[in-house]
Parts: structure tokens; sequence; C-alpha cells
């Protein structure tokens, strides 16, 4: 039976494996995935079939998903057991991953022979969620006198009724504004509306400890005679520099104007949510690697909300916990605004080969060919330790 695995983005709403970041494909594409290697592979056009007429949004909560169409089929000829790399390049794949190691010696993977390429081809679906949540907090700012747009103007506005332009799709952003018709005038609490504060260095005396005599009013010369402090004629108090004496110091909230003008201030946070799913087919190939690479596309589409896929398992069932995944942002403070995903084929291939009569093995992966090789025979003291 198959394990499946979710890849979790940063973002706290991925699905999956510990490791947060997106799948590394450009923006509006997505990598080639396969058909999982337990299910006949489809032999089908390439075309989309799509099934109903999509996701309507229909209000501020989860109820918005009650209108989603049946899955969408999605067909195409099966590429899982295609070989994307050649012999050769699956050599200079592993000279590089060599080279670029500061403590592998390159001899291992030069002269190594090669006894086998096996291909381990697998899918990566991943979903991508653009919300927009909304939340009010109280501010305030001294009041200069003025006009004050208070709810006896007008009624304040609801939280979604404060319309904003958005920013760009699927990037991450924060907007402060103030909410209209919430302002009102009242005293300042931090100096009880008075405008000046006690000074914290003296304390309100206006005075403080003299620092050269101690207090004492006398000051000890080298030759251990006691003498009058000149720096506070000898009363062992100086000026506070803070307050220059004042044993007040101006409020720093209400600016000495004992008035705060208090209102509500709208925050809207637009973020982009990655959720991923990975068919693990149980190769022994660590799964959070495929985060570092792209893979071939064979489906992405956009709208305002996705529907589930007509897909052979796991790579639907996956989706379809991702999908539901970003379902649970939605709230009364919380909507999606737009979703994408997509399904790619990863390549992956397995290199048997043989070194010094020992036998060994490595992974080339993605369309960029990263290597993962655990058992590099050519490794340093440095690189073990």
């Amino acid at each position: 039976m198959e394990k499946d695995e979710l890849n979790r983005n940063e973002d706290p709403v991925s699905c999956g494996s510990p490791d947060p970041s997106p799948p590394p494909h450009k923006p509006g594409t997505v990598a080639d995935p396969s058909v999982p290697h337990n299910v006949e592979p489809f032999t089908l056009s390439q075309e989309l079939v799509d099934v109903g007429s999509g996701a309507k949004r229909s209000g501020t909560g989860s109820e918005c998903f009650s209108t989603l169409s049946p899955p969408k089929i999605v067909s195409f000829q099966a590429e899982e057991s295609i070989l994307y790399i050649s012999e050769d390049e699956a050599k200079d794949a592993f000279v590089q991953f060599a080279t670029n190691k500061c403590c592998y010696r390159t001899a291992p993977a030069k002269h190594m022979v090669v006894r086998s390429l096996a291909v381990m081809n697998t899918y990566r679906y991943w979903l991508q969620t653009f919300t927009e949540s909304r939340s009010t907090l109280p501010a305030s700012e001294p009041y200069r006198g003025g006009f004050v747009d208070s709810p006896e103007v007008a009624v304040p506005p609801e939280l979604w009724d404060v319309a904003v332009d958005p920013p760009p799709l699927f990037a991450d952003y924060e907007m402060h504004l103030p909410v209209p018709h919430t302002y009102r005038v009242q005293g300042c609490p931090s100096c009880s509306g008075a405008g000046w504060a006690p000074c914290g260095t003296c304390g309100g005396r206006g005075t403080r400890t003299c620092i050269f005599c101690g207090g004492s009013g006398r000051c000890t010369s080298g030759d251990d005679i006691s003498s009058h402090c000149l720096h506070c004629n000898g009363s062992g108090w100086i000026r506070c520099f803070s307050c220059h004496g004042e044993g007040r110091v101006p409020c720093a909230r209400c600016d000495t104007k004992g008035l705060l003008l208090f209102h509500s201030e709208l925050s809207i946070t637009w973020k982009n949510s990655v959720a991923e799913y990975v068919v693990d087919k149980n190769q022994g190939f660590p799964l959070s690697r495929f985060q570092e690479v792209t893979g071939k596309e064979l489906f992405s589409e956009e709208h305002d909300l996705v529907t589930p896929l007509s897909f052979p398992q796991p790579i639907a069932r996956g989706a379809e916990s991702c999908i539901a995944l970003h379902q649970m942002q939605v709230s009364e403070e919380t909507r999606i605004l737009r979703q994408k995903h997509g399904i790619e084929l990863i390549p992956l291939t397995k290199i048997e080969y043989e070194w010094k009569g020992k036998a060994y093995s490595y992974y080339v992966f993605g369309n960029e060919k990263q290597v993962y090789a655990e058992d590099y025979p050519g490794k340093c003291c440095c690189a073990i330790m």
C-alpha cells in the first residue's frame, strides 16, 4: 500500500511534511506529475474536461463551498515510466554534485561504473490559496482640535464594507487604515489629561543625587583629604538633566495636549497559503528534497475557487485533503479571493554504480537534475565529522 505525504509550505495552512517551502515552479506554471505506480495509466487525450460550471462564492463563511461542482476530470498520456535522463547526463550531474562539495573527492563520480538506471518518477499536487483577512484594533493620536468624524456624523461601515484596492494576486501584503466615522475625543489616560507626566529619572523632584560625591556633599582628593564638593556646592544634590529641574516631562502620548483622538483602525492581511502533496512510493528517497526542484507540468488552472480533481489515487485523495485544509481558513474575518492548483510529474532516477568493487547508488531528480547521494564513497574526514 502506498504511503502518502503532504508537504507543508512555510505556511501554517500547508498539508503534510514539516518543510514549509512552496513548490519552486514559476508563477502560473506547474511541474509534471505522473500516474501512481499501482494505477493503470491514462491513455486519453491531453485535453482537460470540465465537469460542471465551477464554484461560486456565496457569503463569507464555509457555506461558500457548498456550490462546488463535481470533480474535474484531468486526463493525459501517462509519462510515469519515461526515463528523462541519459547515462551521460546522470554521470555529469554526479560529477557536478561532487565538485560542489568542498570535502568530496571527485574520483568516484568521474570513474565509477554505472550498472543500472531505474525510473522512479512521481507526482506532486500543489495548491495556492490567496486570502484576505480583516480585523479592527483601537488606535489613537494627539487631538489638536478640528472636526471629529464621530458615529454621530454617519454610521461606521461594517468590517467588509470598507473598499480597498487589493495587491497583486498570490503575494503577501498588509495594510492599515482608519475606519471612517469611528473617531471620538477623550482625555489622555497616560497623563490623566494634564499633558505632562512626572519625570521618571528624578521621581518628580527636579533634582537627583550628585554622582561626584554620592550625595555626601564632600569629595576626597588624592591625599585622602575630604573637601567641599564643587559640583553640588556641598548639598549632595544636582539638577536633573532629564527634566531640566522641572520635575515633569511632556506626555509623549498626547504631546502635552491632554486629549487623544481615538478611532478604530482596520488591519488587512493578504496571504498566499501553499499546500503540497507528493506521492510516496517507498523508494528510499526523502520527499522533502522535491521542494528544491521543478517538474514537468501536466495540469494547472486558476479560479475564484478550485474544485477537486478526478485523477488516479492517491493524488486525487491528496488534492482533496489540501483543498479541504484551505477551506478551513474561511471565517467571518477571512475570505478566499483566488485559488490556483496543478499537478506535475517530477523526474526521479535511481542510478546503481560500482566503485572499487563495492556497490553504491544515488538519485537524480527534478528538471534541474539535482543529486541526492547518502553514501558517497569519496568523503573526506571533515565531511564525515
